[in-house]
């Protein structure tokens, strides 16, 4: 099911999730995505995208919420 991204947000708040079917607007801003995979755990998401490895998609990985403490992002 194909979701605006602040349902996603409100969805999955506090979890890391894999957009699959992603569309963008022209700066490269995800508007819209079906989740494939959603979890607390980074790492099962890692290990669980890996299976969409042939997928021909637009896809991103993301944290949803507030970035815990301790955990640094790189862009």
């Amino acid at each position: 099911m194909i979701l605006l991204i602040q349902e996603i947000n409100q969805k999955y708040d506090g979890e890391w999730v894999f957009l699959i079917n992603c569309t963008a607007d022209e700066k490269g801003n995800i508007n819209t995505g079906e989740v494939a995979i959603h979890s607390k755990s980074r790492d099962e998401v890692f290990r669980e995208m890996q299976k969409y490895r042939a997928v021909d998609t637009l896809s991103s990985i993301r944290y949803v919420g507030k970035v815990p403490e301790g955990v640094v992002v790189i862009l």
